[in-house]
């Protein structure tokens, strides 16, 4: 019967320290990811907020006919 191997053995992790510019290039990811998604966030407050507002003072489309597909004047034949 074959003996199991051990599954652990494996190549050794060797971990490098990152440099200054390295470091700096990470930061500045950083912060651009944060910041993308704040501005994410503000905008769906600001939609969100918009639309409170509308459905409180519950405005009513300004359309009192049926819309149509066809520009004004133009048969539908």
């Amino acid at each position: 019967m074959a003996e199991i191997a051990d599954s652990n053995t494996g190549p050794a992790v060797e971990i490098e320290p990152l440099t200054r510019k390295d470091t700096f290039f990470q930061v500045l990811c950083g912060l651009g990811i944060a910041s993308g998604l704040a501005l994410l966030w503000t905008m769906e407050t600001m939609r969100n907020v918009l639309f409170w507002g509308l459905n409180a003072l519950h405005i009513r489309p300004r359309r009192r006919r049926r819309g149509s597909a066809f520009p004004a004047g133009q048969s539908r034949s």
